[in-house]
């Protein structure tokens, strides 16, 4: 079922620890359906936003790691 309001739906995240203040309990997730989706998190405490990383995002980011730690970088496949 879709949410029907156009206000940002508003959530607690319940055991989650804030990484700028590091308050217990005090991050809410938030989703927006209008004027354009999008979702984030933000610490009722200190205001700090963060933005889940798109797909591609996380892959430059995950090469980027596996290139300073092993000094290579590509793509490992196992075949059965």
């Amino acid at each position: 079922m879709r949410y029907q309001s156009s206000r940002p739906k508003r959530q607690f995240l319940a055991g989650v620890r804030c990484l700028k203040c590091e308050a217990m309990d005090a991050v809410v997730q938030v989703q927006l359906f209008e004027p354009e989706a999008d979702e984030y998190i933000e610490c009722s405490q200190c205001g700090h936003i963060e933005r889940r990383p798109k797909p591609e995002d996380l892959e430059q980011n995950n090469l980027a790691k596996d290139a300073m730690q092993t000094g290579t970088q590509g793509i490992v496949q196992f075949k059965p």
